[in-house]
């Protein structure tokens, strides 16, 4: 068993080709190069993140605080602690937590700050990056995705349990729940391998998302992720046999590390978020490159991006940074995490949709071609028999075709009324839904004035205690 007093010029030779390097902040992998000192793409970046009025909802078109109990993103209850805010975007309430606050153009006061939620700069930020009119491109976006995006900041969760303002804060010396193996020839401990690795691996080939091109949706992440904990640097990844892959990343210049030195390979093998305050305090990571090579990175924070349909670890959203920190806001990176998966659902969804629309249409044309060849197999043969019967035959055939037309027509008039029934039954449950909630609403009034009641008798009754400890007082 070899242990990890290494000498550490050992470390350096076997590690030539693996440099960690830290690109300009908010620079997406897409571009490898470093940028130059004299760069000025900053103030073009700060021109797109500059809202207009038509993206944003008129007040009397918000929703009602008392319509929602839950936030929009994050679905936690609120509470005295957890106030209720409006998107100005969408219109949802929401918390503080799950919003950000950015640049508005107002002609008549110029510019200013207002707050939107996760769900709508995650959305509308990549139209921004696509280079077209920012209202034009906005409108688009807010139409074609708007299923998408109601999907995202419906089904994004956090674990109730935790608070708006509750922070991981663990000591430097973590307590882990797998031994450490440093049976190897590396002076950092390997990476345990959980026993349904194999069937991990399937889940992350299914997703088909391994060296695809940069997608502005997980860019996105990526910048929020980075601003919102104040990070240089930040990734999406994706972790196979070998390595990690980042589908995305701020501030890193790597489109992929070895998994035998990646941190995210510790973090696969729980659901829970992995938060180290300093790597250099702590056993697993205290020998790592990434920690004693140039990169230096000090502070280490992911959330797992869970298989939707197999619930196993198929990726990491993450954080680093080269200072050492004392507390971290996890809550962050588990939203986001969602946000990535429930993305990747969507997009399957839409290739799966796609490849069935595409084979039911092969299969109509195949039907009809097969039809057609038969039809004109049996004129032919006819035509042959007798050839003073070339011309009935012709109009039998044109007959034939015309009832096949007329087939179709009726089963699209089928199909037709099976979709007005089901939207019919969709309305029918939204009316239900909606008294549902009018009824609930009615309850809820009533319980509040009940306890508004309750209330105002205990400051009266207060009040007149009060007036007769003065009183006596008083006398004495």
């Amino acid at each position: 068993m070899i242990h990890h007093h290494h000498d550490m010029d050992h470390v350096k030779k076997r590690w030539p080709q693996f440099e960690f390097r830290q690109l300009p902040p908010h620079t997406t992998h897409t571009d490898m190069r470093p940028s130059p000192a004299n760069s000025t793409t900053a103030p073009a970046t700060s021109n797109q993140e500059v809202l207009v009025v038509d993206q944003l909802v008129h007040a009397d078109d918000w929703v009602c605080d008392y319509e929602r109990s839950l936030c929009h993103v994050c679905t936690r209850n609120f509470s005295t602690f957890r106030r209720k805010h409006h998107c100005r975007m969408c219109g949802e309430v929401v918390c503080r937590n799950c919003t950000l606050y950015k640049n508005v153009n107002i002609l008549s006061i110029g510019t200013t700050k207002v707050r939107v939620c996760l769900s709508c700069i995650v959305m509308v930020s990549g139209a921004q990056k696509l280079g077209s009119p920012l209202a034009s491109a906005t409108n688009v976006t807010m139409v074609s995705d708007e299923a998408s995006r109601n999907w995202l900041s419906n089904h994004l969760t956090s674990p109730a349990a935790r608070s708006e303002t509750e922070y991981y804060d663990y000591s430097a010396t973590n307590q882990l729940d797998y031994e450490l193996d440093y049976n190897w020839d590396n002076p950092w401990p390997r990476a345990p391998i959980a026993a349904n690795e194999p069937d991990r691996l399937r889940a992350l080939a299914s997703l088909r998302i391994l060296d695809t091109p940069p997608s502005s949706v997980f860019d996105n992440i990526c910048d929020l992720v980075s601003k919102r904990l104040n990070c240089p640097m930040a990734a999406v990844s994706f972790i196979d046999a070998d390595r990690q892959w980042f589908k995305a990343s701020v501030g890193l210049a790597q489109t992929s590390i070895p998994r035998n030195v990646a941190f995210c390979a510790h973090a696969i093998v729980s659901k829970e978020p992995l938060v180290v305050m300093d790597t250099a305090a702590d056993v697993r990571f205290c020998h790592n490159p990434l920690v004693t090579g140039a990169a230096c990175v000090r502070f280490y924070a992911s959330a797992p991006i869970c298989d939707a349909r197999t619930g196993l670890v198929v990726g990491t959203v993450l954080v680093l940074d080269t200072a050492p920190r004392d507390a971290c806001d996890a809550s962050v990176l588990e939203k986001l995490a969602n946000v990535a998966m429930e993305h990747l659902v969507l997009k399957e969804d839409r290739v799966e949709k796609y490849a069935a629309r595409r084979s039911s249409s092969d299969a109509t044309r195949s039907t009809r071609g097969s039809s057609i060849s038969t039809d004109s197999l049996r004129t032919a043969v006819t035509s042959h028999s007798s050839q003073k019967q070339t011309h009935p035959t012709s109009q039998n055939h044109h007959h034939q075709l015309v009832v096949a037309d007329n087939q179709d027509a009726a089963d699209m008039v089928s199909s037709s009324n099976n979709l007005e029934n089901l939207l019919m039954n969709l309305l029918s449950q939204t009316t239900l839904t909606q008294q549902q909630l009018a009824t609930q609403q009615i309850s809820m009034s009533q319980t509040l004035g009940v306890h508004a009641e309750q209330i105002e008798k205990l400051t009266c009754d207060f009040a007149r205690m009060e007036a007769k400890i003065n009183a006596q007082l008083l006398r004495q």
